[in-house]
């Protein structure tokens, strides 16, 4: 194993920090696996990349200890969080899936799993998949979608935190 550059981990961090400061919406890509088992995972990374063929993306963590199931996965569901979901966007950001709650979840678009009471639902079939340094870039064709009809603001990330947005009057 190379030994560590700490000049090279420090400049890791201050990217990391910098990137903190973009804001991002925040969203759960769930799936059933083997005799319909649910695994989801928050990720901050969605795209929306091609309207013909409707085409999102997001980044999955090569070192993520869910990685065999997300990167082999032909389907998949995406769910954006509304403001009032933080504490399930801290649920499905740990590793593994021990945390899982199956209340949180419901017959989505498509027939995935998706997050109950989530602004959107987006029900993807497997496009692609790139290597990206340390993450693979999936991207899913929409198959099926669904909006909460009662509108709602989203939950962001910003500076390690979650949040909402502020509201103009």
């Amino acid at each position: 194993m190379p030994a560590a550059d700490p000049a090279r981990e420090a400049e890791a961090r201050a990217f990391r920090q910098l990137m903190g400061q973009f804001a991002t919406g925040v969203a759960v890509v769930a799936l059933r696996g083997e005799g319909g088992r649910i695994s989801a995972m928050t990720i901050n990374s969605l795209v929306s990349l091609s309207l013909s063929p409707m085409l999102v993306s997001w980044s999955l963590q090569n070192s993520a200890s869910q990685y065999a199931a997300y990167a082999g996965a032909s389907r998949f569901a995406i769910s954006i969080l509304a403001e009032d979901q933080a504490v399930l966007a801290r649920r499905y950001a740990a590793r593994g899936d021990s945390a899982l709650l199956p209340g949180d979840f419901e017959e989505g678009a498509g027939g995935l799993p998706a997050i109950r009471g989530a602004l959107g639902q987006i029900a993807c079939r497997r496009f692609a998949a790139h290597p990206a340094g340390d993450h693979t870039l999936i991207i899913g064709e929409v198959i099926a979608m669904a909006r909460r009809p009662s509108g709602g603001r989203p939950l962001v990330f910003f500076g390690g935190r979650f949040g909402g947005l502020e509201q103009d009057h």
